[in-house]
């Protein structure tokens, strides 16, 4: 497995999933009330073959979609903590050059670099390749096998 591949698949993912972590326990909110504003059974029709009534199983998936959610946002949540601890251990000008080519790309990445560090292409390439070895180390303990 290429794990440096994997380093970069999760920090182009990093925002998303840290504002997951504000907008998954807004929709596991709304799906409660959702569940809990049902007042009383509904018998829009009768079950046949053990089946459930459309109500039932509109209940039922609200119970599993919160579920998923709840273990979606465990998951992303973990996540964020070990990229976050990945990237304390770069320096402040390796964190730079990770954060705009993966994480907040602008259209210019590149030139935005050589302007703020005062670099050339090729140095800027260099910081990035060694960051992303340390991000990638830190992360998973290997870069491939």
């Amino acid at each position: 497995m290429k794990w440096t591949e994997c380093a970069i698949t999760d920090l182009k993912k990093y925002r998303a999933m840290n504002e997951s972590l504000t907008n998954i326990p807004e929709k596991i909110q709304i799906l409660k009330i959702r569940f809990e504003s049902v007042k009383s059974g509904s018998s829009d029709s009768t079950p046949v073959q053990g089946g459930g009534s459309r109500a039932e199983d509109a209940l039922l998936d609200n119970i599993v979609e919160r579920e998923r959610l709840k273990l979606v946002y465990h998951a992303d949540r973990r996540l964020v903590r070990l990229i976050e601890r990945g990237l304390a251990k770069l320096s402040e000008e390796e964190r730079l050059v990770i954060d705009l080519f993966y994480i907040d790309r602008p259209h210019n990445y590149i030139d935005e670099l050589i302007k703020r560090l005062g670099y050339e292409r090729a140095q800027i390439y260099r910081i990035k390749d060694n960051a992303l070895y340390k991000f990638t180390v830190t992360m998973y303990g290997i870069t491939e096998y």
